[in-house]
């Protein structure tokens, strides 16, 4: 690729110059000027992206326009709007440093327009990018990713929720392989098959990689054998870089968790892992327990959406209760929709608990009653429930976590 052509004065001018149109404002000009000149209704999250640029006087600008805000309502963006973006901002985009279009209603066209006019090699700056819950496909995605391989700067990458299937997953791998310095994967729900999962898991283990955060929810797996679960496993048994790895919905079942659990019992790293919406039953609580006694480093664990308790079975719970009283780093416990409670009693270290959705009797209400009363605690149990003592009984009600 041909390098960028500056002025006259060379490079040291046009840095300069890009400095002087972000701090006098001229960029949100444009960039109206752009949308008047199209018909098209202005976003007011990228003007006042644009007008904080301007006031914080760095010569560097952002852009954060997710379609889920409450000012983005009625004007969500479409491709339409990319075409203008790659006209107002194609000249400063050395100076862009993150690109939040998420929640909005682009395809494969406006990914096309962003991929050809805002990312690749003049994007020298650019460090995230997030286009979740979009209508991209995998015509979209691969023209993304040829351009993001051109994009020095990368570090973080937010696809999910995207209709990308089997080859949008493996283009993903693909720039993951090309991309040793990425620290953030995100590419839940992108409807991935096992063979992106394998993909994923053969890349991390056999090519250089920083990656500190993968999230993979949510594939599209048929099959009831767990060979992903196994090469996740292998992968993450010499995996010295993943700090947070998401892995709900992979259809996990108590074998499944048991193999994973032998690999991680290896694995100093990881800091937080999302099992949620699995199908854990007792035993794979009991296999759980086993990492949590072990030297494990884990700070936060959602175990949400299983059925740790099902049939009132609450072996795997007492093993879990009593794995986490030995333990000393857990401190972000998620349990919801187990049918159970009560299994935390003995913690003292445990710092929030996420309990309220279980099925709460008099002795579990009365014993979180007495924990969350309890001034002898090192650390205050925060919780998604209060208890009050009404009458001769406690009674359990939801309250927002704040951590």
């Amino acid at each position: 690729m041909a390098e960028a052509s500056y002025p006259a004065g060379g490079a040291d001018d046009a840095n300069a110059g890009l400095m002087q149109l972000i701090a006098d404002g001229s960029l949100a000009k444009t960039y109206r000027d752009e949308v008047n000149a199209a018909a098209r209704k202005v976003s007011h999250q990228v003007e006042r992206c644009l007008l904080e640029a301007t006031e914080a006087k760095r010569g560097t600008f952002f852009i954060e326009a997710p379609g889920n805000h409450k000012t983005a309502f009625t004007s969500r963006l479409e491709d339409e709007d990319m075409q203008i973006f790659v006209k107002a901002f194609a000249m400063p985009l050395p100076a862009l440093v993150r690109l939040d279009l998420s929640y909005n209603l682009i395809t494969d066209i406006g990914a096309a327009s962003l991929a050809a006019g805002l990312l690749g090699q003049r994007a020298t700056c650019l460090s995230a990018l997030s286009l979740r819950s979009n209508s991209i496909g995998p015509d979209g995605c691969e023209a993304i990713c040829s351009a993001l391989r051109l994009t020095p700067s990368l570090r973080r990458l937010d696809m999910s929720q995207n209709q990308l299937g089997r080859k949008g997953g493996l283009v993903l791998v693909s720039l993951l392989r090309d991309s040793p310095e990425l620290l953030e994967l995100l590419m839940g729900d992108i409807e991935a098959d096992i063979d992106v999962l394998v993909s994923l898991a053969a890349t991390l283990l056999q090519y250089p990689s920083q990656l500190k955060v993968c999230d993979i929810q949510n594939p599209r797996i048929s099959t009831l054998q767990e060979d992903h679960t196994v090469h996740l496993g292998r992968m993450l048994r010499v995996n010295t870089t993943i700090t947070e790895l998401y892995i709900g919905k992979l259809r996990i079942r108590d074998d499944g968790i048991r193999q994973l659990v032998d690999f991680l019992l290896e694995n100093k790293a990881l800091r937080v892992l999302d099992l949620r919406c699995n199908d854990l039953g007792a035993d794979g609580a009991a296999h759980i327990a086993k990492l949590l006694v072990h030297d494990c480093r884990l700070l936060t664990l959602n175990l949400a959406g299983n059925r740790i308790g099902e049939k009132c079975n609450l072996e795997g719970a007492r093993e879990l209760s009593e794995a986490i009283s030995y333990n000393t780093t857990l401190r972000h416990l998620d349990l919801n929709h187990n049918q159970l409670c009560g299994p935390v009693e003995k913690s003292t270290t445990l710092e929030s608990l996420e309990l309220f959705h279980s099925q709460w009797d008099q002795p579990s209400s009365y014993t979180f009653h007495t924990i969350l009363n309890d001034r002898g605690r090192k650390l205050p149990l925060k919780t998604d429930f209060v208890t009050s003592e009404v009458g001769l009984r406690i009674e359990v009600c939801q309250a927002a976590l704040v951590r």
